[in-house]
């Protein structure tokens, strides 16, 4: 794959609800659809198709890769390229949960530098700066009516069993430039539903009401974990298929044309100072777009 001197742009589609995009998506009872919420986005208008960020600002990149649930590279052979980096116990709970992390770097798997490159297996990159807030979700998957799964949010307590309607999943992504140079980005899956709710309150002054909309979201900080990323690091989030009805399948799992989908999630963080000369880019295509309407509230 021909490698590049600058970070891959973004450009994003946002599509009228209800819509189908290139490869038959929609959202299908009981499963996961294929049309994210979204992160809030940028124009492509910064260094190599990054917004500006300033020397010192922190940005986020991620790209969705996508093919049948149960492919042998996706599924196994990618997540044997390398070892995850949490902690035993972090590790646990996330598989409890379906859930898996690995952190590429160096000489990445040539499957996996394919992927990024292929229009057909790439879903909904984003570009994300941090100048004016502190974190920002991802959206996997979503909206699904109604999303069921099982989620066991720690190790000490059982399952318990999760039914929401129109659910949107994500991750939560907070980094944080680390003493060393790298990145450090906390990650927490959450899953956003039902229908925006508006509430009157105070402005900051006190002079006056104003009113705001929230759409409920379940949280899952016990799920959530912290990694160091380099500027030749990739932070790859998935689930293993054999794990079905779990947190992890609601996440990353999909349907297209009535046939199940498999999802891995792409991050890749640094800061202005940092930007790498020599990656395989995240993709400059827009990949398939998203049905949803953008929601501003992730």
């Amino acid at each position: 794959m021909r490698r590049t001197g600058a970070w891959a742009g973004v450009l994003l589609c946002v599509a009228a609800s209800g819509c189908l995009d290139r490869a038959g998506r929609k959202a299908v009872a009981g499963r996961p659809g294929a049309d994210p919420v979204r992160a809030r986005s940028f124009s492509p208008t910064g260094f190599g198709g990054l917004p500006a960020v300033g020397a010192d600002g922190l940005y986020v990149e991620s790209v969705l890769l996508e093919r049948p649930v149960g492919d042998p590279f996706l599924d196994r052979d990618l997540w044997a390229a390398g070892r995850s980096p949490l902690p035993g116990e972090t590790d646990a709970i996330l598989a409890e949960n379906g859930l898996r992390v690995l952190v590429l770097g160096g000489n990445l798997p040539p499957g996996f530098q394919k992927m990024l490159g292929s229009e057909a297996e790439t879903v909904n990159p984003h570009a994300l700066t941090f100048a004016n807030r502190k974190d920002a979700v991802v959206p996997t998957a979503g909206p699904t009516d109604p999303c069921e799964y099982d989620v066991r949010p720690d190790l000490a307590v059982g399952r318990t069993k999760v039914k929401l309607r129109q659910a949107r999943c994500g991750v939560l992504v907070r980094p944080e430039r680390a003493a060393d140079g790298r990145v450090k980005v906390w990650c927490e899956p959450q899953v956003q539903h039902g229908d925006r709710t508006d509430w009157f309150r105070p402005t900051a002054d006190g002079t006056e009401f104003v009113k705001q909309g929230e759409v409920p979201v379940e949280r899952y900080p016990g799920l959530g974990f912290e990694v160091l990323l380099g500027v030749n690091d990739y932070l790859l989030i998935g689930w293993p298929a054999e794990t079905d009805a779990t947190l992890g399948a609601a996440l990353f799992g999909v349907e297209a044309n009535g046939r199940p989908r498999q999802r891995v999630l792409v991050v890749r963080a640094g800061w202005g100072g940092s930007r790498a000369s020599d990656l395989p880019p995240i993709p400059r295509h827009r990949g398939r777009p998203s049905i949803a309407a953008e929601v501003a509230n992730w």
